[in-house]
């Protein structure tokens, strides 16, 4: 009996809302996912139509009802991308039909004046160095901009919040989304006034915050019609899906490094407290403590513009990898930057991408290898400050899309010189959200006792000596580069 519990999971993704059936022996089984699209109005901004999660999450439950009739689901847990700020009104309607996402940067070139508030205003300040990321960011643009949103907002949700609404009719978030909101206290583990005072919004509109392995309700008539959920199966409050992910993947310890690579690419290093430094970012886990992380917004998302942009999406992601595999480490002097949709931290929102040294004897495996190596040289940049406070990871834990390429291991491998340790369940994600709803369940003690169950290795990565050399040397070039590029990416930007 207590092998077939199984928890249904939702993972509203960037890319698709994906449901599946989780059971008490880690597998993932019954997985569905159906796409959505983003529109980008203007360079770096990003935009979802929350309806269309909605609409996606159906079709996915459905098919993945049909694949497994007659199995036990105990509960409904979500996780989802974190930072896209959803807004409804007090009959729990959309104020806008489009949220800006977690890599929308439009709010970019208010940062430093929010920083310098802060820095000067009272206490209790945020986690983290203000970026356009933070839904707190967004909301005091939209006080400049579009003030009509806040004035007919009621409460402030991210997205598996609002999947949540939609499920069982109760609003709430959890710490993992409200700790890197830029609208909380990091101390208390509570909502700030102040801060949201600092940003020009009612802290009316922040929602109850409750635990993430807590049930928040049930499964509304409703929901049971257009799902075929069971009336009245509890669902629990959740949480973004990058802290899921990192539990997911049995990090749960200080000291510990996680890498996760989707869309973007996220390497954390756990830590009883937020490092607070203008150039080091914090995320709250769902187990106690922080994550100090460092991000490259296109990463997943850069692999999958190449095979657009050089094969019209032709070729399977495996394919592609096997190409990018047959060329010499280092793709014969090319360096691929990244920056598709500007930086976080780093240069900023005005960053662009760019292929550099390319020659008439590269061809597209060159391009491929280029770019899962610029991916990872842009974020051995990036986790730098983070290395200079926590030190060199001894290993790295990875998981979720990334960790289905070996070549890509290899890189990160080879890059940052130490072992990676792969999940050999790539879900993380969805295995994270499982581990939260079987605590609050009472199957495991706590969210991180469950995932130390759950959670199965394979055989590590281990890096190359001679590789090594290679990329010392290339990560020495893309520095240099980077030193160059504010100039170059100001004039592109003029002519925008």
């Amino acid at each position: 009996m207590r092998k077939a519990m199984q928890i249904l999971t939702i993972d509203v993704g960037t890319g698709s809302v994906r449901a599946g059936l989780v059971g008490l022996d880690g597998r993932v089984r019954a997985l569905n996912a159906v796409p959505h699209s983003t529109s980008y109005p203007r360079h770096a901004w990003a935009e979802q139509r929350p309806i269309d999660w909605w609409h996606g999450a159906r079709k996915a439950i459905a098919a993945t009802l049909a694949e497994a009739p007659g199995s036990e689901i105990a509960g409904v847990a979500c996780c989802g991308q974190m930072h896209a700020p959803v807004l409804v009104d007090k009959t729990n309607a959309l104020v806008r039909e489009t949220v800006p996402l977690w890599n929308d940067k439009r709010a970019a070139d208010l940062t430093r004046e929010l920083d310098d508030r802060f820095a000067a205003g009272p206490s209790p300040r945020p986690a983290n160095p203000a970026t356009s990321a933070w839904p707190g960011v967004k909301l005091a643009w939209m006080a400049r901009n579009d003030p009509g949103a806040l004035a007919d907002a009621h409460k402030l949700l991210m997205p598996k919040d609002w999947m949540n609404l939609r499920l069982c009719g109760e609003i709430a978030m959890d710490w993992t989304e409200a700790g890197s909101s830029f609208l909380s206290d990091p101390d208390t583990r509570t909502w700030s006034g102040g801060c949201a005072r600092v940003l020009g919004i009612d802290p009316g509109i922040l929602s109850p915050l409750l635990p993430c392995d807590s049930v928040l309700g049930g499964i509304t008539a409703q929901a049971a019609e257009e799902t075929g959920l069971p009336e009245g199966l509890p669902v629990f409050v959740g949480a973004g899906d990058y802290p899921a992910s990192i539990l997911g993947s049995g990090v749960t310890r200080t000291g510990q490094v996680s890498d996760i690579t989707g869309t973007s690419f996220l390497l954390t290093s756990l830590t009883g407290a937020p490092i607070l430094r203008p150039d080091v970012m914090n995320v709250a886990t769902a187990t106690p403590g922080w994550g100090a992380f460092a991000v490259v917004d296109a990463a997943g998302d850069a692999v999958r513009w190449a095979s657009r942009a050089l094969d019209r999406n032709m070729r399977g992601y495996e394919e592609l990898s096997a190409e990018a595999a047959s060329v010499r480490a280092g793709a014969d002097g090319l360096v691929f930057l990244p920056y598709l949709t500007g930086e976080r931290l780093g240069q900023g929102a005005g960053s662009r991408g760019a292929f550099l040294g390319l020659t008439a004897q590269h061809g597209s495996a060159h391009l491929h290898r280029a770019v899962m190596e610029g991916i990872v040289l842009a974020m051995r940049q990036a986790y730098a400050p983070i290395a200079q406070v926590a030190g060199d990871p001894s290993s790295i834990v990875s998981a979720a899309g990334g960790a289905r390429s070996d070549l890509l291991l290899s890189i990160k491998a080879n890059f940052f010189g130490c072992p990676i340790e792969v999940t050999e369940e790539p879900e993380a994600g969805l295995i994270g959200t499982a581990c939260l709803a079987f605590a609050g369940l009472g199957q495991f003690a706590s969210p991180a006792e469950a995932a130390s169950a759950l959670v199965r290795y394979r055989a590590p990565i281990t890096p190359d000596l001679q590789v090594q050399e290679v990329y010392e040397g290339l990560a020495t070039t893309f520095a240099s580069i980077r030193g160059v590029m504010p100039d170059i990416n100001a004039a592109l930007g003029k002519r925008q």
